[in-house]
């Protein structure tokens, strides 16, 4: 929050009259401060993620009538990010679809070349949008991508 006051000060006394000068002087906190919503990379300090789904063109190989290409897209524009997270902190995980498809993200683990899943934000129907919780406690790389849309909507969770 940006706090104001004004500090009056007399320049000048002629007669019985004052001069004054009105000062105001800003006092303010760094951006993002007051609600903890700065972003370093695509995660708030209030360990918030956001990912949108996006229609960013259409698909060239794709078969006709399923020429419309979708991206996980981060606050900077970013298309599928990395995402760089700490272990043992629980994030929140925000995800708003102004496309005209469902879509759902899944984290998942690979192990042993099974990859199983770690959480699922659940169907985000177009026009929605979804909050969810995550926390993972093990060091390493972790997958996402769109339940629907696996080969297009992806990414990396790198997480030290």
């Amino acid at each position: 929050m940006l706090q104001r006051f004004s500090l009056f000060i007399a320049l000048l006394v002629v007669g019985p009259t004052s001069l004054l000068l009105a000062v105001q002087v800003s006092t303010g906190q760094t951006i993002g401060e007051e609600n903890d919503t700065s972003f370093e990379g695509n995660i708030a300090e209030n360990n918030t993620i956001i990912l949108n789904a996006a229609e960013v063109g259409e698909d060239e190989t794709a078969e006709v009538g399923e020429d419309e290409t979708y991206r996980w897209v981060d606050s900077t524009g970013a298309e599928n990010p990395d995402l760089n997270i700490n272990s043992n902190t629980e994030y929140t995980i925000k995800i708003d679809n102004p496309t005209d498809e469902e879509h759902e993200l899944i984290i998942d683990s690979e192990s042993a070349g099974n990859k199983s899943a770690m959480a699922e934000s659940g169907d985000i129907e177009p026009g929605k949008n979804v909050e969810f919780k995550f926390k993972t406690d093990q060091p390493g790389e972790l997958g996402y991508h769109c339940k629907y849309h696996p080969d297009m909507m992806n990414g990396t969770i790198i997480v030290s």
